[in-house]
């Protein structure tokens, strides 16, 4: 098993380090992101969630629906600021929220394939949901994960790979240079869709639970048309607002220019200094 051993630690790295992280190993951990009062919240307001099946477990794992709309606390969650300060620094001040998911890893659940989560022509499974060029996908966890305990597996760098073998759409059992990734309750785990990944087994006698939480650039639309969002049955948090623009939301002032234009602002969000001034 390959344990993953940051020479750095997450809480220790700068917004530059975290950006530079992400862009070449695929991912970054922001610690604490969800403190324990707010985590034993949102498990309340999820005890009663309607769950399902899930493609690879007959066990009730997957969210029969989207927990921000049955959840106040999952619907503050859009806009921890602990996540979104970081998600702005990388992507830029106009996100879109498009996505959230429940999962809760029961005892005896068998591990899930390495995959991407990213389908660039659309799926049979998520339709065009996956489909939006630039998009990041927050993994907040509820508990500890250990390495006995539904543990995320990842390959570093797979997200930047052009070798044919990290076509999005193949799926592997494993990878030799897969890390066992273990997770600490409150913890946020923010990576590049297209970075390979996959979950241990739960070999342990606990659930584990985990929020996926989708944003992309507002100029990143899906290939196809998303389901907007419905109406919920509590008020939408004024923080909160800005990201539920609709999520077929896009600004394409740019493609609709005939004359493509040059502006005068200065692209800072792609200087070779983003990594830091080293």
């Amino acid at each position: 098993m390959n344990l993953h051993q940051p020479a750095v630690s997450f809480a220790a790295m700068d917004q530059a380090a975290r950006i530079r992280h992400l862009e070449t190993e695929g991912f970054v951990v922001i610690p604490n992101a969800i403190p324990a009062v707010e985590i034993a919240r949102i498990k309340a307001e999820l005890a009663d969630l309607p769950m399902r099946p899930s493609f690879y477990s007959e066990k009730p794992t997957f969210a029969a629906k989207m927990p921000h709309l049955h959840s106040l606390a999952c619907t503050n969650l859009i806009a921890n600021n602990a996540v979104l300060t970081f998600l702005k620094a990388l992507m830029g001040e106009d996100l879109v929220f498009i996505y959230s998911h429940y999962i809760l890893s029961q005892p005896a659940q068998p591990p899930l394939e390495v995959h991407s989560d990213y389908q660039p022509f659309g799926s049979t499974y998520s339709g065009w949901l996956e489909t939006s060029p630039v998009r990041i996908r927050v993994l907040h966890y509820l508990d500890d994960t250990g390495t006995d305990k539904a543990p995320l597996r990842i390959v570093p760098r797979s997200h930047i790979c052009f070798h044919q073998d990290a076509n999005p759409y193949k799926r592997y059992r494993s990878h030799p240079d897969e890390v066992v990734f273990p997770m600490r309750a409150g913890d946020a785990f923010v990576f590049a869709v297209r970075m390979f990944h996959g979950v241990g087994p739960n070999t342990s006698e606990g659930t584990r639970g985990m929020l996926e939480y989708d944003y992309r650039p507002l100029w990143s639309r899906p290939y196809g048309p998303l389901e907007e969002w419905p109406a919920t049955t509590f008020p939408t948090p004024d923080a909160v607002k800005p990201l539920l623009k609709g999520r077929n939301a896009f600004d394409f002032r740019w493609e609709f220019d005939t004359k493509r234009a040059a502006v005068d602002e200065v692209p800072t969000g792609m200087s070779p200094h983003r990594w830091g001034q080293n």
